[in-house]
């Protein structure tokens, strides 16, 4: 899908400069429900069964399973990719449109093929789930496998928040406030990516210097290879996702690529010196960086070992 060509929306200061980086993405995933209320009257308990809600799974499916672990590394790369802005959409910064987009394409293949293994297995699940279910099972839970393969989708397009020029042919004080709600939504969501940002490099700093730390035995922790590769990802995407021009945290991300220039995951795992330079270096940028957050942000940058 190509990008729109995006209306600049007259906003002052970091709003003004949002919109001029960065495209609103809008995704959306479809699935399958696989769950059903049950009627109270099917269940025996010794209690008020007003208080009582109950629910079955349609189909035990690892299949099913499998296409929400990938939904949820596909919002996992939007997350670590891209920038926060509303539910359901995120600021992508032009910088790596081009990136984001080749990658959803290729979510779009993996996924497709994860649908068809589903559909394939489709009737036979049906099958177990009428023998496991037995007197709770309702044909009318499980359509055709072509209606099923229907409530799978992903979609996604590039959107702005501009302002209609029609709203001012209608209405000049409409266009005024609907420009100014308009900017100051843009600075607000300026403002949270820069604490996100803040936060994000806060929590893989902090992450390191822990890692790095000696155990109560005096021995090293022994530590991971993306405890590593978290911060240097983090450090390799920051000058395009810094959209907000944010230079106190650029100073100390020039600070930590300095520290970790030339320094590999075996290089701190088997050489004292260099561990204990770069523990004691991200412990001054933890400090550093403590004394930069404002305030927790709605969401927190989402990190994994392997």
């Amino acid at each position: 899908m190509a990008a729109m060509a995006l209306p600049l929306i007259e906003v002052p200061n970091m709003g003004q400069d949002l919109a001029q980086r960065a495209v609103c993405v809008k995704v959306r995933l479809g699935r399958l429900g696989n769950s059903r209320k049950v009627s109270n009257s099917q269940v025996e308990v010794d209690t008020d069964k007003s208080l009582i809600r109950v629910s079955k799974h349609l189909l035990d499916s690892k299949e099913l399973r499998t296409i929400a672990n990938f939904d949820g590394e596909i919002r996992r790369y939007l997350y670590d990719t891209c920038l926060p802005f509303e539910a359901g959409i995120h600021l992508c910064p032009f910088a790596l449109l081009e990136q984001t987009e080749g990658k959803l394409r290729e979510f779009t293949n993996g996924r497709e093929t994860l649908v068809s293994a589903f559909i394939e297995a489709y009737p036979s699940l049906c099958q177990e789930a009428a023998k496991r279910l037995r007197s709770l099972y309702n044909p009318a839970d499980y359509p055709p496998a072509d209606h099923v393969a229907q409530q799978f989708s992903f979609t996604w397009q590039y959107i702005s928040f501009g302002v209609p020029d029609q709203l001012r042919e209608i209405s000049t004080k409409i266009w005024h406030d609907e420009r100014e709600k308009a900017a100051q939504m843009m600075a607000e969501a300026g403002r949270e990516i820069q604490q996100v940002l803040r936060t994000a490099m806060a929590e893989l700093v902090k992450h390191m210097r822990d890692r790095l730390k000696d155990g109560p035995d005096g021995k090293p922790l022994r530590f991971k290879e993306t405890t590593v590769s978290n911060l240097v990802d983090f450090l390799g995407t920051f000058d395009f996702r810094n959209v907000t021009d944010d230079a106190e945290l650029k100073a100390l991300v020039d600070k930590a690529r300095e520290t970790l220039t030339g320094i590999s995951a075996d290089d701190l795992r088997t050489t004292a010196g260099v561990r204990t330079k770069v523990q004691q270096g991200m412990a001054d940028l933890a400090a550093e960086l403590d004394t930069m957050i404002v305030k927790k942000p709605a969401r927190k940058f989402h990190f994994t070992e392997e």
